[in-house]
Formats: structure tokens, sequence, C-alpha cells
């Protein structure tokens, strides 16, 4: 039901598929450059204080080793859920599940540590972080079959 009469705004179809304007109360402008800097980086890099939005090959970077990481996690959820411990002392058993809560929490710990540690300026180094974590942190007896 759509409201009639002179009170009501009158939106065509098209209205949706627009972005609107600087009129529009939920228009938010991205980041700004000069005329002078579009099509040359040089000028961003020697800002330190210039903010660069992420690029889209790095997002998906960041989308894929976060499912790698948390792929790791639930990994060693399923490795540890196959082995049955019976320990002698109480600390070996406390020990025991002081070292499974640091196997299914280290990829999470390494994902966000790497994000937090590793400037946003140095990409190409924060990627590599994360590589390198996760094959560090990998459930490798799961993976290489010798957890069965």
């Amino acid at each position: 039901m759509t409201p009639s009469g002179p009170g009501a705004l009158d939106h065509g179809d098209d209205d949706a598929l627009s972005w609107g304007d600087e009129l529009d109360a939920s228009h938010i402008d991205g980041p700004s450059r000069d005329a002078s800097t579009i099509g040359s980086e040089g000028d961003l890099d020697d800002d330190p204080d210039a903010v660069r939005p992420m690029s889209s090959a790095s997002l998906i970077a960041h989308g894929v080793l976060g499912g790698v990481f948390l792929l790791c996690s639930v990994g060693w959820v399923a490795l540890v859920g196959r082995f049955g411990y019976t320990f002698a002392t109480p600390v070996a058993t406390g020990l025991w599940r002081f070292g499974v809560l640091l196997a299914v929490a280290a990829p999470a710990l390494w994902f966000v540590s790497s994000i937090v540690l590793v400037p946003a300026t140095a990409m190409r180094r924060r990627i590599l972080a994360m590589i390198i974590g996760a094959l560090v942190v990998a459930p490798w007896p799961l993976l290489i079959g010798a957890g069965a």
C-alpha cells in the first residue's frame, strides 16, 4: 500500500537504482584525492598519514587466509576428538588440556596478531606472515594421515 495525497513522496521505479547525491542524508563521501594525485601513487607513499583503502586482491587474500585459519582450528578440534587421553596425575591431564586449548586457539591468535602487529602499509609482509602462520599452525597429523 502506497501513501497518496499532497504529502506523499513521488518515487519512481528508477530511484531504487540510484546512488543518491550530496543532498541525500545517507550520502557518504569516500576518501578524496586531488587531481594532482590521481594516477600517481608516489604522493600517497610520501605521506605516512594518507589513508589508502585495501585493494581487492589483499581483501580477498585476507578472507581466504582467514578461512584457512578457521579450517585449521576445526581440524585441531577434530584431531583432538580422536584421541583418548589417560594420565596418571592431574598435572599431566591439566597440561594436556592446556595444550589442546593452545592448539585450537593458535590459528585464530596468529591471524589476529598478524593483522594487529604488521602494519597495513606492508601488505605483502602481512600476507606472507599469514601464509607462514597457516603452515605453522596447520593440523599436520590430520593432514598427513597420522591422526587416523
